[in-house]
């Protein structure tokens, strides 16, 4: 029993002693080491640095377009040149609420010649610049309504509210007091758009109250049509609308039934 016991005391010696220069492990002691090297290398990288996860972060509403559109240059630039005067939303202020601009064909004339009190930035924008721009605008900042809105339904809406002053054809008409409507060819399609959601003159102003803004939308759609029609063929007469148009018509048959009846005339009485 005590040559055992010697005999066991002597190999745990000689499992824990040092040899030359280096320490003897057993292979289970190597496992347990490399196990807990494992878990140190692993801890940082798996572990997280807070117990409960956050919330995601939420823009602040006076956040700036910009920051939404992840970099988006045509958000930048609306940033730089439009939200000082509509607004980081659209929501307006010095100029008008861009809630009805659901279409970029309306927002691109307009950033290109300006009108009312908005500057041309046809000067300091490409062409792709500025349809970005508008394209952003239509899709990310107009009220979604608006890009539902179809030409049809701003015919509509345009001959019960506006041909009264600027007729049927657009191109104005005049007012009491030796005041004239304007010619709406003159100026881009959503210059009339801002001056429904503004008022100008002696217009009032029709957004909000009397127009929504799929209304809104619509009329300038329409407005659009309206001042640049596509050409049927033949001469367009300028575009002056259907009273102008059947004038000229009557005047072309009066003259074939002269040339018809003077040709006849002249078959009678000729001698055989």
């Amino acid at each position: 029993m005590g040559r055992w016991a010697v005999h066991k005391g002597e190999r745990r010696r000689r499992c824990f002693s040092r040899g030359p220069g280096r320490p003897r492990l057993r292979p289970l002691a190597l496992v347990g080491v490399a196990i807990v090297a494992l878990f140190a290398v692993a801890g940082p990288a798996g572990a997280s640095a807070s117990p409960s996860p956050s919330p995601p972060a939420e823009a602040s509403p006076g956040a700036n377009a910009a920051v939404d559109a992840a970099g988006d240059p045509a958000a930048e630039i609306f940033a730089e040149n439009c939200s000082g005067c509509h607004g980081s939303r659209g929501e307006g202020g010095f100029g008008p609420t861009l809630a009805a601009a659901g279409f970029a064909s309306l927002v691109a004339p307009m950033v290109e010649e300006g009108g009312i009190t908005m500057p041309s930035f046809g000067d300091q924008l490409s062409d792709a610049q500025i349809q970005g721009v508008a394209e952003y605008v239509a899709a990310h900042i107009a009220d979604p309504a608006a890009r539902t809105a179809v030409v049809a339904d701003g015919g509509e809406t345009y001959r019960l509210y506006c041909a009264g002053c600027h007729s049927t054809t657009g191109r104005g008409g005049a007012l009491t007091r030796g005041r004239n409507a304007p010619d709406l060819s003159q100026y881009p399609a959503a210059e009339a758009l801002a001056a429904m959601i503004l008022g100008r003159g002696n217009m009032p102003a029709f957004a909000g109250n009397t127009l929504d803004v799929r209304q809104q939308a619509a009329v300038g759609l329409y407005v659009g049509v309206l001042v640049d029609p596509p050409s049927p063929g033949g001469h367009g007469l300028g575009y002056l609308g259907p009273v102008t148009e059947g004038a000229v018509s009557a005047i072309a048959l009066l003259i074939l039934v002269f040339l018809a009846v003077w040709l006849a005339w002249k078959s009678r009485t000729a001698k055989p």
